[in-house]
Formats: C-alpha cells, sequence, structure tokens
C-alpha cells in the first residue's frame, strides 16, 4: 500500500517520490501537475496503480482573471476553487430585486457553484481581504466600480472621482497583504469604441487604472477570450 506524508516542505510517497514547489523527483511514479488557486497539486499514479494526490501550497495567492462579457472568465474562476469547499462566493452587483433580467443572470450563477459555498453580497471588499478566513472569490470588480462611483455620486459630478481613485488605491492595498487565497474577476473595457459622453469615458478609464493596478498586486493574471484561458 502506497505510504504519503505531508508535511511543511512538501510530501513523499513511499519514501521515494519528493513533491514540492520547487520540484519533483520521480522514481517509477507517473505525475501530474495542476496550477490551481490554493497550489500547485501533483497527480500521482504509483508503480502498484494506485491514485493519490497532493497540493503544495502557498501562503497567498491572488489571481485576477480578466476577459471581456460571456468570455468565461467567471466559469474559469470557479474552476480554479472548485476544490475548496468553504470558498466564500464575493457578489458585488446586488441581489438582483429590482431587476429581473439581472436576477435570471444571478440564479444561473449560483445553479452551478458548489451548493457548500459560502456567499457575501458586498462591495465592502476591504474587510474581507484584511481578515483570515477561507478563499475568496470575488465577482466582479467591474461591479464593484459601477457601484463604488454610484455610491460617491460620481455620475453626477465627475470631480468626486478623486474619492473613487483613493478607493481603489485602499482597495489595491488591501489586495496585495491579503493573506486568503483570492480569485477576483474583472472586465477589460478599454478595446472598444471610444465612449461618448465624459461619465462613461471616465468609468473606462478609472477600470483600466483598477485593473492594472490589481494586476500588479497579483500573483497570477489570465485573460478568457472564447472560453480559453491564456496566462498573462
Amino acid at each position: 500500500m502506497a505510504e504519503l506524508v505531508t508535511g511543511p516542505d512538501g510530501a513523499v510517497v513511499d519514501g521515494v517520490l519528493r513533491l514540492g514547489a520547487d520540484g519533483i523527483t520521480v522514481a517509477g511514479y507517473e505525475v501530474t501537475t495542476t496550477r490551481t488557486a490554493r497550489g500547485l497539486r501533483y497527480d500521482v499514479l504509483t508503480p502498484d496503480g494506485e491514485q493519490l494526490s497532493w497540493t503544495a501550497p502557498t501562503s497567498s495567492q491572488r489571481t485576477l482573471i480578466l476577459g471581456g462579457a460571456r468570455s468565461g472568465k467567471s466559469t474559469e474562476a470557479e474552476r480554479l476553487l472548485a476544490d475548496n469547499a468553504d470558498t466564500l462566493y464575493v457578489a458585488t452587483g446586488g441581489d438582483g430585486s429590482d431587476d429581473p433580467e439581472w436576477a435570471s443572470r444571478i440564479a444561473l450563477h449560483r445553479a452551478r457553484r458548489p451548493a457548500g459555498w459560502g456567499l457575501a453580497e458586498t462591495i465592502d471588499l476591504v474587510p474581507l481581504l484584511s481578515s483570515s478566513g477561507p478563499p475568496l472569490l470575488i465577482d466582479c470588480l467591474t461591479l464593484w466600480l459601477s457601484r463604488t462611483m454610484d455610491a460617491y455620486e460620481v455620475w453626477s459630478d465627475l470631480t468626486r472621482a478623486a474619492e473613487v481613485e483613493a478607493q481603489i488605491a485602499d482597495l489595491a492595498a488591501a489586495w496585495s497583504s491579503t493573506s486568503r487565497t483570492v480569485v477576483a474577476v474583472s472586465n477589460d473595457i478599454g478595446a472598444g469604441v471610444v465612449p461618448a459622453d465624459p461619465g462613461t469615458r471616465l468609468f473606462r478609464d478609472l477600470m483600466g487604472r483598477l485593473n492594472t493596478t490589481i494586476a500588479h498586486h497579483s500573483t497570477t493574471v489570465l485573460w478568457t477570450l472564447a472560453g480559453r484561458t491564456i496566462p498573462l
């Protein structure tokens, strides 16, 4: 019977096969590796035909997933955290109570998520990032920005943009120092036509600054296009 011994520095199978964040020592074993939000997962087939799995954890894995509408970015985020039964899903778009079409979208998201995941409907992300706890899936930063602009009434007074930029800075600081595993989804909207009105142009510019700032403080940045995921 195969023996898997784990410790803070890695894992050993049968005292021969060594697994760790820095590499693999193979002695007659088949090993496949998969990068997940929790760390690097090793799936091992022993010479006796037994299957073993172990993940080399990271202290804080911060993943940003960018893409356009319906590109598959939310599905990819959920896939990355699918093995984490205690994931907290952070929905920044509200509960959809005032918009039946939006409520229908929310229902589809809920239906495909693991039943055991927790849910927080909020744009107050800094306290979540600053506290310890299970992995977070933030979906999405685009709605966080839109609702933050609503809260500061920026749409009717563009001079208040500085207050939103201060919120972006606070969010980036909490993101960069969090002890949690966290995956955030965001839209990249800067590649289209220049918006006709000043408010939407400001939103586009702030969205670009938010994505760039969070990306600079992420351990992994992914781009999704037509359901395909590409590391950046």
